[in-house]
């Protein structure tokens, strides 16, 4: 058993295989947990789907990350896949469909900008209200790349990424995020849905929503970069 800290909280995990504590190990921690979650050799099992068979020491790691994403709508967070990225200062979170190429969206920022721009988690990463403000968060959970620092930024925009020929952003409506928002995120059973979307609810007042069409030249990373960082100016 081991603690870690994600999301400014500290987490204890009850783990059967090495691997996993191996994977979290820039984010282990002496201090009390706040919580605990373990897998069952069931639960453990259920992760595999049926057309390949992973080993049970990887398996465990997305039981876990389940155990704790059911629990986190109790501390105002929850997980959404997509890649956290820290640009100046300010979070931008690009989400997609699987295959759409957010990582690749996210590799073009890096060469646009350099070290002015850096990968918090490449595909897993928490968001949680500080009085009432949204932060981005990395965590082990990161996708194949495994890029991630245990750091965390303040989310000031999201943006759903589109493949199209041509480049062009335009900013959301309102009305138009929660259908774009919700395919991304891990709902948990029961109360914790709701207390879900209360979260989300608050956090998107200090968010921005952006549709993103774009190829995959670096004109996509830097029109991108432009139509963001020009709103509010």
């Amino acid at each position: 058993m081991f603690n870690i800290c994600i999301a400014d909280m500290v987490i204890g995990i009850n783990n059967k295989y090495d691997y996993i504590r191996n994977m979290c190990r820039d984010y282990i921690v002496a201090s009390p947990a706040v919580f605990t979650v373990s897998a069952t050799d069931e639960e453990i099992a259920a992760e595999s789907p049926d057309d390949f068979p992973y080993p049970s020491e990887y398996l465990e790691t997305l039981a876990i990350y389940r155990k704790i994403a059911e629990a986190l709508s109790s501390f105002d967070a929850f997980l959404i896949h997509g890649v956290l990225m820290d640009v100046d200062g300010c979070g931008i979170l690009l989400c997609a469909e699987s295959g759409t190429g957010k990582s690749t969206h996210a590799a073009l920022w890096l060469e646009l900008l350099g070290e002015r721009c850096r990968i918090i988690n490449g595909d897993k990463p928490l968001v949680r209200l500080l009085d009432g403000i949204p932060h981005g968060y990395g965590t082990p959970w990161c996708g194949k790349e495994e890029i991630n620092e245990n750091a965390r930024v303040p989310l000031q925009n999201i943006c759903f990424i589109r493949r199209a020929e041509e480049n062009s952003v335009c900013e959301l409506k309102k009305s138009e995020v929660l259908i774009n928002l919700i395919p991304a995120i891990h709902f948990p059973d029961g109360d914790g849905a709701a207390k879900v979307l209360e979260i989300i609810d608050t956090a998107a007042k200090n968010i921005r929503f952006f549709e993103i069409n774009c190829n995959m030249d670096i004109t996509a990373a830097k029109t991108a970069y432009d139509a963001i960082m020009a709103v509010g100016k």
